[in-house]
């Protein structure tokens, strides 16, 4: 019997069975892919990371805790993970984005962010063509995560645990002396469980009926293009709030191109066993069409595209508890578009709840009790 048993090696999972490895614990892992793959949320290049949106929330801490976790996994692993090159949070004043939010007050003498007007981004970020009245706050110090590399070395990290990829698990059950996992080539006997499915997880929980929503996205790499492509190359990422459109995002061109997509936007739910994966022209059209309006001349031709899935809450934030009738289950779900950033601190939060240790930060925000 193996101590811990891990359903998911994605981030959060991959990142928790390495954490119970490094703690000296015995781990096996299932996943129904070999990651990194394309099939659910962990893919596709890039992913950010940043302070300024989470300041005066309960995320701030954690998203502290990220950035020297990814440091120290650089040091151990030799390889470059992230890259400073800043990031721009813009929108309306009254949008989503600002209205309300904790950014209204961020650009304090004590920090690095600095709120910027519509003329002073297309002065700094040539590119860039803002409507009159956007409200930007630019946060230097913010850094992009190279995603496949951040989810090898973190698997690399889980080495000694008896990770089955190709595997997935069909059912589980507890007892009074543990857990026993199910796949199609036998059964895997654990004294506790972590399960971290991502779009997967409602199958696998079927009795909590969790609040959860599976989204379609698409994320696109184009050939950047005109004067301003080398700077465009050294940054910054952004956050966009459209009126209409949703929220567009674009990233600092890799080897792969340019990416861009867009982050929540109404009417793309889906099931995870009936996702479209083919990319329409329209789609790709009304993307096109928003660099034609915003960042005229920035991308040439798009190379590619892939399709990603948002497990989502209702009100965004993380599901990370022990399962509410079953003490030796630990739940990761709801990342929200959001989660990939604070992969080191998630897993060891994970690994806290499973080995009874006192979490190092606090989890309510977290909990499923603030849905019932």
């Amino acid at each position: 019997m193996h101590d811990f048993a891990v359903i998911g090696l994605g981030a959060i999972g991959g990142a928790t069975a390495a954490e119970l490895i490094r703690r000296g614990h015995s781990v096996v892992g299932f996943d129904r892919y070999t990651p990194p793959h394309t099939m659910g949320s962990a893919h596709s290049d890039t992913r950010m990371i940043r302070e300024a949106w989470y300041r005066g929330s309960p995320y701030m801490p954690l998203v502290r805790d990220a950035y020297r976790g990814w440091a120290n996994l650089e040091r151990a692993s030799g390889r470059r993970l992230l890259r400073t090159a800043g990031a721009l949070m813009m929108g309306p004043s009254d949008g989503r984005v600002f209205a309300g939010s904790p950014l209204r007050g961020v650009a304090q003498p004590d920090t690095d962010y600095i709120f910027l007007s519509a003329d002073e981004v297309v002065d700094r970020f040539p590119w860039l063509r803002p409507d009159p009245g956007t409200v930007t706050i630019y946060e230097p110090r913010a850094a992009i995560l190279s995603l496949e590399a951040c989810l090898e070395v973190t698997l690399e990290a889980a080495e000694g645990a008896d990770l089955r990829f190709d595997e997935p698990a069909t059912a589980w059950s507890t007892s009074a002396s543990g857990v026993r996992i199910r796949t199609a080539r036998g059964e895997y006997a654990a004294r506790r469980l972590a399960i971290a499915a991502g779009a997967w997880t409602p199958q696998l929980l079927p009795r909590l009926s969790l609040p959860l929503e599976v989204e379609r996205t698409v994320q696109y790499w184009l050939e950047p293009a005109g004067e301003h492509a080398n700077a465009l190359a050294e940054g910054p990422a952004w956050v966009w709030e459209l009126e209409r459109e949703g929220t567009w995002y674009g990233f600092p061109p890799t080897a792969r191109g340019l990416k861009a997509g867009m982050h929540f936007q109404a009417g793309r739910r889906t099931d995870v066993e009936q996702v479209d994966r083919e990319v329409g022209s329209a789609e790709t059209e009304a993307l096109r069409n928003l660099f034609d309006r915003y960042a005229p001349g920035a991308a040439g031709a798009p190379t590619h595209a892939s399709v990603c899935l948002y497990t989502n809450t209702p009100d965004e934030n993380f599901i990370l508890d022990r399962h509410p009738r079953l003490s030796r289950v630990a739940i990761f779900a709801g990342g929200s578009g959001h989660a990939f950033k604070f992969l080191p601190v998630l897993g060891g939060l994970m690994a806290d709840l499973l080995t009874d240790e006192p979490p190092s930060r606090d989890l309510s925000p977290f909990s499923l009790d603030r849905f019932r």
